[in-house]
């Protein structure tokens, strides 16, 4: 097994196996203040470096992708980074900022790897979930995360396109975003480092070959549209958690002085804190079970 820095890309590493197999990449800290993945993707590097765990095959690129945001400890300095993944950009974005930049750096890594997995944290999360499209869901529903969600990619040519794992599907990896639960959980940071174990077990990757937790078959919710804050009184309703059940016609939330309502049962996904959010930024998402 061989670990190395890479010398051209700061704050990634190299590891390789002693024979062929997968070539895997995760990213983690691609915001600044979701540092689970980070504690993960460190104790993982540590194992490895350490002896503890052997890469048995393949190859695996560990990447800390947004240190100015880390060291801030904000969500991002100038950029949206995980909106910056793509082939073309608008005017309103800055060429000299430290996020464009790296995001040219982190690129070529998503080049032809065969796994990617991504690793994030929300605000209001109390329970760990997957984002992966249809295509993936049968490999990532075996890393025992209990929910994953599904239908990000309808939305991706939008203002939330340009996202990690829609760059690395469109290169044909098999790509997830795995949220750990809350920011503020030391539990989301064992929940990361497990789901990376996991996954390079399930590959073979890892001489230990440690099965991921048994918890059943995952609930599949599929995404359907995205809550924008569109002005500055926009609120949710009372305990707007992550997968939270919405009966048709029930207001959770308001903007503009009016309620928000859904026709159909769903779910609340992923809601973040209105104060935390900017105009026209997503706010927030709806979905709904997947009939399996």
């Amino acid at each position: 097994m061989l670990i190395e820095r890479d010398p051209a890309i700061e704050g990634v590493v190299r590891v390789k196996g002693d024979a062929a197999g997968p070539r895997v990449v995760m990213f983690c800290g691609i915001h600044g203040d979701e540092v689970s993945g980070i504690h993960a993707i460190e104790k993982l590097f540590y194992d490895l470096f350490a002896g503890s765990r052997t890469l048995a095959r393949g190859s695996l690129v560990l990447a800390r992708a947004n240190a100015a945001a880390f060291k801030a400890g904000r969500r991002y300095v100038k950029h949206n980074m995980n909106r910056l993944f793509t082939d073309s950009y608008g005017p309103e974005i800055d060429r000299t900022s430290y996020e464009f930049r790296r995001t040219r750096e982190l690129k070529p890594l998503l080049e032809g790897c065969d796994y990617f997995l991504d690793f994030h944290s929300a605000p209001l999360a109390d329970h760990p979930f997957i984002v992966a499209e249809q295509r993936a869901v049968g490999f990532y529903r075996r890393l025992g995360i209990p929910r994953i969600m599904t239908g990000w990619s309808k939305f991706s040519s939008g203002p939330i396109g340009g996202d990690t794992e829609n760059y690395a599907n469109a290169r044909g990896a098999i790509s997830a975003t795995l949220e750990s639960g809350s920011h503020f959980d030391k539990a989301s940071n064992d929940i990361a480092y497990r789901a990376a174990v996991s996954m390079l077990s399930i590959l073979s990757m890892l001489e230990t070959n440690e099965p991921a937790e048994a918890s059943g078959e995952p609930e599949v919710v599929e995404m359907y549209s995205v809550i924008t804050k569109e002005a500055d009184d926009f609120r949710y309703g009372e305990g707007a958690t992550n997968f939270k059940p919405l009966r048709s016609g029930e207001a959770f939330a308001y903007q503009n002085g009016q309620p928000l309502t859904v026709s159909k049962d769903s779910y609340l996904l992923i809601p973040m804190k209105p104060e935390d959010t900017k105009l026209h930024e997503e706010v927030g998402y709806l979905g709904r079970k997947v009939q399996q």
